[in-house]
């Protein structure tokens, strides 16, 4: 599978890493809010160059990549290599960060150490669209910038414009993404060694899926915010008296008199199961990395019993590059990380969730597909219980009809009747699914 087979079936992510080796490939958003590849203007040479860095072409795999550059360190077989597993929490960063604020102190300490000149992570900024807003990669290179990326953005975002950057800039790089944005940038520094040079840092956020731009207009209309521009969001309000995984989605929106509204609504008020995978991409769909393998560090949720009834939010880590455990320990002993080490049997059972969806659901997922599909760790595979391949052929039909219902939604004016009405047969059917899991008390992997 080349690149150009990746974007005709509809395999492409928008990392945008394409247009490093290519720049007459642009990078845009389509009808569904989703970023993607429009390869019209490139040439036979420009597609073979970039068909080297897509991630979902025919190329290296995480295992192959990593077996290469961290060679030596010890390996289990979801999270891949690391040389230490912890859970802690930046006592400074910990209340802006999504979780425990590790990434946040980790960006900080480099820029300050002089390690790095230039830290690329996703912040808000103003657009040109319905909303007034967007979040988007940026460049920051003052330690007091790093705050505004501090918590999770749940919107589609694209390396295209840092990539561009990173080549007309000199300097040394720290760069924040989802795993098959990373496995895109190491395969370029194979290629040139512009990127080799100056990405010294690859921070990865273990990922269940990205979201489309009809994520955040859905939460919006659900927060019951009024159409027009909105002056900020967040996606991950933590509320400290509650557990970890209870948050708020919140939007500020300013009115005439210049007063500022804020709406809130909370995750469990939405109801919406995140493994429903509303409003996801397709090649989500067939992604076997749930840790970023192929990134220097991987930071996530705490998601066990004896963390996540913090509110205040922990992370868990797996760091891979020396120089980054370097500065966790150094942040430790200088009392300014919480870190107690952790199991590999307790990071997997943290992410079980996705792992069952990318590694047993995948399996079954590929078994069902027809054409051209991407080349996957994981073996087609349909010898799985009745419940699971239903539960699975549910979770398609969920991606694909939101979709669909969301942009006829937005052309109707205010509130979500018409989504609410296309979908209401199938979230009826999976809620279905789901009380006969919890009945005979077994899962569906």
């Amino acid at each position: 599978m080349d690149i150009e087979q990746v974007v005709n079936h509809d395999y492409c992510i928008g990392c945008g890493v394409c247009r490093a080796a290519d720049p007459a490939i642009e990078i845009g958003l389509n009808k569904y809010g989703e970023y993607v590849a429009n390869l019209n203007n490139s040439n036979i040479d420009g597609r073979r160059l970039a068909s080297k860095i897509c991630p979902f072409a025919e190329n290296l795999n995480e295992t192959e990549i990593t077996d290469e550059i961290f060679s030596g360190q010890m390996q289990q077989e979801f999270i891949g290599r690391f040389s230490g597993l912890f859970a802690g929490y930046s006592l400074d960063d910990r209340e802006l960060g999504s979780s425990g604020g590790i990434i946040t102190y980790i960006i900080r300490q480099l820029l300050v150490s002089k390690k790095i000149d230039y830290a690329i992570l996703a912040r808000p900024r103003i657009a040109d669209n319905i909303r007034g807003l967007e979040f988007s990669f940026d460049v920051v290179s003052s330690e007091v910038d790093v705050n505004s990326g501090a918590t999770s953005f749940y919107y589609p975002v694209t390396y295209s414009e840092a990539l561009e950057f990173i080549a007309k800039n000199p300097g040394r790089y720290a760069i924040t993404g989802v795993p098959c944005f990373h496995k895109a940038i190491r395969l370029l520094k194979r290629q040139n060694p512009i990127y080799h040079e100056r990405i010294q840092f690859q921070l990865g956020l273990v990922c269940g899926q990205l979201k489309s731009a009809l994520y955040f207009e859905y939460l919006l209309r659900r927060a019951g915010v009024p159409t027009g521009k909105v002056e900020s969001a967040c996606f991950r309000r933590k509320d400290s008296k509650n557990r970890a995984d209870e948050y708020f989605f919140e939007a500020i929106v300013q009115d005439n008199d210049s007063k500022k509204d804020i709406f809130r609504i909370s995750n469990k008020q939405i109801g919406v199961n995140w493994g429903m995978g509303l409003f996801k991409p397709k090649a989500c769909d067939y992604c076997d990395d749930v840790f970023a393998e192929t990134a220097d560090i991987a930071v996530m949720d705490g998601w066990l019993p004896h963390y996540v009834n913090d509110g205040r939010g922990t992370s868990l880590i797996v760091v891979r590059d020396k120089r980054l455990l370097d500065v966790l320990t150094g942040g430790r002993e200088a009392g300014n990380l919480h870190l107690e080490d952790i199991s590999a049997e307790e990071i997997v059972r943290s992410q079980q969730g996705g792992l069952n969806h990318r590694r047993k659901g995948l399996a079954y997922r590929l078994s069902l597909s027809t054409g051209k599909i991407p080349a996957k760790r994981v073996q087609p595979s349909s010898s799985f219980p009745l419940l699971f391949k239903f539960e699975q052929i549910i979770r398609l039909a969920l991606r694909k009809t939101s979709r669909h219902a969301m942009v006829l939604q937005t052309k109707s004016g205010s509130g979500l009747l018409i989504f609410n009405v296309i979908m209401a047969l199938q979230f009826f059917v999976y809620r279905i699914v789901q009380k006969l899991k919890r009945i005979f008390k077994t899962s569906t992997y």
